[in-house]
This record gives structure tokens, C-alpha cells and sequence, in this order.
């Protein structure tokens, strides 16, 4: 595939951005408090890692197939999300939570204009289903933060 101009720097831009959500689940799985977050935190850097790493096969030329459509993480109870952390803590938690669902909603928005700039149906699809994924991503978080009556 031949990208034009725009759509290569679209494309170098949110593979930069992918990165930097990888780097930041890392560091945030290792800071946190609470286990039930530390996983959350886990599992969310693993598929930031995909979609990296399918973005880098976008620059490469290659429009892979669309990931299976975004799943929707299973809604899980308020008692399932309850932290069971110090007040210290939960301000830690707190921060790195607020931070993360901030990154979700950039990224989820670059992803929303790259969609209306690419010119190939194919790519559309695969970057579309790239921002469902962060949506949902940012939803999972803010459910975290309801579950433990945290405040952005």
C-alpha cells in the first residue's frame, strides 16, 4: 500500500502515541496499588502493544486485516472493582488512573480524525476499529474510578 504524505504522518504520529500507552501502562501497572488495577493496567498495555505493533505494519506498507471487532470488556460489578487500599494509596491510584483515561480520550480522538483521512476502506476499518478499542479502554477505567469514587 502507498500512503500519501498525510496519511504517513497520521500514521507516524499515532505510532508515537502508541508507544508512549505502552510506556505508560507499564509504569502505571508497576506503580500500582491495587492488584485489580495492576491487571487492568496489564492487560490494557498488552493490546496498546497491538496496536503498535499493527500500526507499524501500516508504515511498512501493509494494511493487516481487522482485528477481530473491538471487545467490549465484560462490565464487571462494583464489588469486583473495589480496591481494598489505604487512603494514600487510593490517591496514588487515583493520579494514574486520572492520567490514563486523559491519554484514552486524546488517542481515541486522533484515531477519530485519521479515520476521515485515509483514503483506503481497508485502513479506515482497521484504524476504526483501533479507536473503538481505546474507547473502550476509557470506559474500563472510568468504571474503575466509579467503583472507588474517584474524581478526575
Amino acid at each position: 500500500m502507498s500512503w500519501t504524505q498525510k496519511e504517513k504522518n497520521f500514521l507516524k504520529d499515532i505510532q508515537n502515541e502508541e508507544k508512549l500507552c505502552v510506556d505508560k501502562y507499564h509504569k502505571a501497572a508497576e506503580a500500582a496499588c491495587d492488584p485489580t488495577l495492576r491487571h487492568i493496567f496489564e492487560k490494557i498495555e498488552q493490546t496498546e502493544q497491538s496496536h503498535y505493533d499493527t500500526v507499524t505494519q501500516m508504515l511498512d506498507g501493509k494494511v493487516p486485516s481487522p482485528q477481530n471487532k473491538a471487545q467490549t470488556p465484560r462490565p464487571r460489578s462494583q464489588k469486583e472493582l473495589k480496591a481494598h487500599t489505604n487512603r494514600a494509596q487510593k490517591q496514588s491510584d487515583t493520579y494514574l488512573v486520572s492520567d490514563l483515561l486523559a491519554t484514552e480520550k486524546y488517542v481515541a480522538g486522533v484515531y477519530n480524525t485519521a479515520v476521515f483521512e485515509f483514503n483506503d476502506p481497508a485502513a479506515r476499518q482497521v484504524l476504526s476499529g483501533i479507536q473503538q478499542a481505546e474507547q473502550n479502554h476509557g470506559r474500563e477505567l472510568a468504571e474503575y474510578m466509579q467503583a472507588n469514587g474517584m474524581q478526575c
